[in-house]
């Protein structure tokens, strides 16, 4: 995703990165991530929780996201998508023109990438040392798609991975919040982790606003086991 923003061309926007993530987790870990992006000239704002306990919760983490943005606009997305090189000049223009008084949860269509492709590929082929800037990283069009739906009016409603909303106007109405702590939704993970958030944040701003974006591509990757382990190691 990092690299995918590096390489945005066209008239970029100012986009600031606000990651949110368990300490010490990972190999290699999100702070050696984030300190390497930026070296690299990202912007980088880091929400850094003591352990995963206190990180599952995806609506409460998102409410301290938007507190702390200084942005017009705030996208809610995963880390596991890939944007194309004029993905954000195209959207930069959609917020500054048809879409600069829209109030609704906007969202787009994402490319899901063949499963067995990226886990094969991730696991066995890439010989990339991480944490490092992956060439090409939003050109994606030559791997297998499991799904692709480009059209505005697809169904594909955006859960965690494109969400775009207008700060000002949640802050206005909404008391700034992405949902209300003590209404939040989301069941932790001992009890086998579940997101509503997404969905109760979708409905407080009264619903949601389809348009058409420049590819972006969800990398897709292993799922927690049947037996209910979660996995993390391609998070």
């Amino acid at each position: 995703m990092m690299s995918s923003v590096m390489q945005q061309q066209g008239n970029v926007p100012d986009i600031t990165f606000s990651v949110a993530y368990p300490a010490d987790d990972g190999i290699p870990t999100t702070e050696e991530v984030c300190a390497f992006f930026k070296s690299k000239g990202l912007k980088i704002r880091e929400q850094r929780y003591p352990d995963f306990d206190s990180f599952q919760f995806r609506g409460i983490v998102r409410n301290r996201q938007l507190a702390e943005t200084n942005a017009e606009w705030i996208l809610f997305s995963d880390a596991d998508m890939s944007y194309s090189p004029f993905f954000f000049e195209d959207l930069s223009q959609q917020v500054e023109g048809d879409l600069k008084d829209e109030t609704l949860c906007i969202t787009g269509a994402r490319i899901s990438l063949d499963k067995e492709y990226c886990t094969t590929y991730f696991n066995k082929k890439d010989d990339h040392t991480y944490p490092c800037v992956v060439d090409r990283a939003g050109e994606l069009d030559d791997w297998p798609c499991r799904m692709v739906r480009r059209s505005k009016y697809s169904r594909n409603v955006g859960a965690g991975y494109f969400q775009l909303a207008n700060v000002a106007h949640i802050r206005k109405e909404h008391g700034g919040l992405y949902v209300p702590p003590d209404h939040c939704g989301d069941r932790p993970l001992k009890t086998g982790q579940l997101i509503k958030s997404d969905r109760r944040f979708r409905n407080i701003l009264g619903g949601i606003k389809r348009i058409y974006v420049k590819p972006q591509f969800h990398l897709n990757h292993e799922r927690d086991r049947v037996d209910g382990n979660h996995m993390t190691n391609q998070r």
